[in-house]
């Protein structure tokens, strides 16, 4: 897969009792398509206070979205429409098992780049610990 440069802007809204969070990241990238599926890749590094390094990669193949990170933290959620899908996340303070159940996906990706905004909740056995709201947008440098 040839990967392109990229422009990558990253909106997050995190919910939990009420409150909600907001992080937001414009950060440089790669992007890129075959066989069916986007890739756009990034680091996170300027949103960790510590200093620690974050990859993300994110596929989207038909209609399921797959965020990956590696480094300080690691973990693998596949994102489907009212589909429950269970995540391993580690992180320096132990690991977890989470339940990630989407229930909102718009895709507008081109080979040039495009948006993709999701919605999913997060459980720990089946009790709610978030609503999270992701908008990623892919501009081609």
């Amino acid at each position: 897969m040839k990967m392109k440069d990229a422009l990558i802007d990253v909106k997050g809204v995190q919910g939990m009792d009420g409150e909600s969070g907001t992080i937001e990241l414009t950060t440089d990238g790669e992007f890129g398509f075959k066989d069916g599926e986007y890739v756009i890749s990034y680091d996170e590094n300027q949103m960790m206070s510590d200093g620690s390094k974050v990859k993300t990669i994110v596929t989207v193949s038909g209609d399921s979205v797959t965020l990956e990170r590696s480094g300080a933290v690691n973990s693998r959620m596949t994102i489907q429409n009212g589909v429950r899908n269970v995540c391993y996340y580690s992180t320096p303070h132990g690991d977890l098992v989470l339940g990630i159940y989407g229930d909102e996906m718009e895709c507008d990706l081109s080979e040039k780049g495009g948006r993709i905004k999701m919605a999913y909740n997060i459980d720990s056995d089946l009790k709610p610990i978030s609503r999270n709201v992701v908008d990623i947008t892919v501009r081609e440098v």
